[in-house]
């Protein structure tokens, strides 16, 4: 398991200083209810502008008809992934206790969400059910997607369960982070998570940020990126957008082709660290600010209005936006309606806010804190000095034939494909998600011995067509081999396509025609086609009886995937490979 973010020297600076903190469970309570309202608000005004200011920053007033036209049809808040994970989170801590693994994560990021997910929180998803467990459903190796926001949106609640204890907040982020992320991109989810912590004491934004930044080793990206909000917010003290155009360029127009995304982490993690700053604490006019600071807003509002709830409570929740209906009473109703997750439960918010305080409580009492009762109400001590201690896990639940004889493929004097170029025109229509910078254009990648990274991955993607095909990737050789084991791997997977429904071994016999094998394929196939339980860059393994043959193939039907993008419907299956490797048998 990689170690975490927070440096112990940093850590020892800030809290050798620290004193015990009291809240009163009064006080704890209508915190975490900011926290949730603020949410609320943020990510479902925000939703409508998601993605729609890159270029050139939002101009308001905003106006919010698809936000309202779902409230009204559910008559309360409707779920979504800025926090619907946390409320499964919620419930894997009641159903496990506050001291979870990777392990129990992965069975409820299984269980519930079985779509309405989107790049790393999706590649993460598909391994998983490849059979991996995280760290390893995060690794830059594997999910092709660490890099992007991902983690911001869905890891609040390990910080406000854990309310003035920055450095546990800050630890427990990090490794929450790494189920879906690696490397830099985990850093803005650490700084929230430190922010979200000390807010119950500390109500300055500025000096929230420069303290959770501290949470960062020296010389990390996103430290660097604070320090330039910073100083882009006090040399533009009135200029929002002067700021931006600075984070922009720096971060997404001149960011290198394999992290260069709207999505991008450190990207949209400085523009809520921008729209907090010049919000000016002020829960509406840091909405509007977030909104209009564009790329993919919704996250970024959602967690800074949080953030900001916490601070102020439920009292600094604009009731206008919880309660836009004349018939509410409450905000939102009270109602929490799940519209993304299998078998999750609909709930009162005041429900999910009490649930909350429970489980608060709990990690206060296990990390050193204690209570006392005064006049009736419960008083918190809190150990501002607790850390997070990460437990000790397998990475993987199956293991690959390690026992492989010489790679053939190599050696192979023909490689055998339906298409063997990539039809650029037809890919460049496409909504597309992974990287130029990863894409192969020619068949011959597939056995030069690069199983994944910028380069590698082959794009069977021919002309337009409404047709689904039968796709084959294999060898011929001048001289008969003997084999028993076919490797397959796949490269970085589109949201439209790129993978298998099925798959089998072939192999060419004496008289010329193709005969399959009887293989064992490891790990099992998907059992579904869908897009959410497929493995970026998994891995299949065929292994089988010997057989001897001039040429060997592997061939299925491609997965047919109906795209919501206008271009993207009409382009035909492809699949996206890396490397195909023929062992020979001993």
């Amino acid at each position: 398991m990689k170690k975490l973010l927070i440096p112990i020297l940093a850590l020892l600076a800030i809290s050798c200083a620290q004193k015990p903190l009291e809240i009163s469970r009064t006080q704890l309570k209508d915190k975490i209810a900011g926290a949730w309202l603020g949410q609320m608000v943020g990510n479902i005004y925000g939703l409508e502008y998601e993605n729609k200011f890159v270029d050139e920053p939002g101009e308001g007033p905003f106006v919010f008809n698809k936000a309202m036209r779902k409230m009204e049809a559910v008559d309360g808040a409707f779920s979504d992934d800025d926090t619907d994970v946390e409320y499964l989170y919620l419930l894997m801590m009641e159903k496990f206790g506050v001291d979870l693994t990777y392990a129990q994560l992965k069975e409820g990021w299984m269980y519930h969400i079985r779509d309405r997910v989107w790049l790393a929180n999706r590649a993460a998803l598909g391994l998983m059910h490849y059979g991996f467990t995280p760290p390893l459903t995060g690794s830059k190796q594997y999910n092709p997607h660490w890099f992007q926001i991902d983690p911001q949106l869905i890891n609040e609640i390990w910080a406000y369960t854990a309310p003035g204890m920055p450095a546990y907040a800050a630890g427990i982020s990090d490794w929450a982070a790494r189920i879906t992320s690696d490397d830099w991109a985990v850093s803005p989810t650490v700084v929230y998570g430190a922010m979200y912590s000390e807010a119950f004491f500390e109500h300055d934004i500025p000096t929230l940020v420069r303290h959770a930044k501290e949470y960062l080793p020296k010389g990390d990206r996103f430290r660097k990126v604070i320090d330039e909000c910073l100083a882009l917010w006090k040399q533009y003290p009135e200029d929002w957008k002067a700021a931006r155009k600075v984070m922009a360029d720096e971060l997404y127009v001149n960011e290198p082709d394999i992290t260069r995304s709207i999505w991008n982490a450190d990207l949209n993690g400085s523009l809520g660290i921008l729209a907090l700053l010049y919000g000016d604490g002020d829960i509406e006019k840091t909405l509007n600010i977030g909104c209009a600071l564009g790329f993919d807003c919704d996250n970024q509002t959602a967690t800074i209005c949080g953030l900001l709830g916490v601070i102020g409570g439920v009292g600094s929740v604009p009731m206008d936006r919880a309660m836009p209906f004349e018939h509410w009473t409450k905000p939102f109703n009270d109602r929490y309606i799940n519209v993304t997750r299998y078998d999750m439960p609909d709930a009162s918010i005041e429900d999910i806010i009490e649930r909350t305080v429970v489980l608060a409580e709990k990690i206060i009492l296990a990390r050193g804190g204690s209570v006392r009762e005064e006049n009736g109400e419960k008083i918190y001590t809190i150990n501002p000095k607790a850390r997070f201690q990460a437990p000790v896990e397998a990475a993987a639940t199956f293991t690959l034939p390690e026992k492989r004889g010489r790679n053939l493929a190599p050696d192979a004097a023909e490689i055998l494909a339906l298409t063997r170029e990539t039809d650029r025109a037809t890919l460049d229509s496409c909504w597309l998600t992974i990287p130029v910078s990863y894409r192969a254009y020619n068949v011959e990648v597939i056995n030069d011995g690069v199983v994944g990274g910028p380069g590698a991955a082959f794009y069977s993607l021919g002309e337009k067509s409404n047709a689904p095909k039968q796709d084959y990737f294999g060898y011929r050789w001048e001289e008969p081999v003997t084999t028993d084991m076919v490797s397959f791997h796949y490269g970085p997977l589109e949201e439209f396509g790129g993978w298998y429904s099925n798959l089998h071994v072939e192999y060419l016999d004496e008289n010329g025609a193709w005969q399959p094998v009887e293989a064992t394929v490891t790990p099992d196939w998907p059992f579904s086609d869908e897009v959410f339980f497929q493995p970026h860059n998994g891995e299949f393994v065929f292994t089988f009886p010997k057989v001897t043959t001039t040429a060997i193939r592997v061939i299925g039907d491609d997965a047919v995937l109906i795209h919501w993008h206008k271009y993207t419907k009409a382009v035909s299956a492809f699949i996206s490979i890396t490397e195909l490797e023929v062992y020979e048998a001993a």
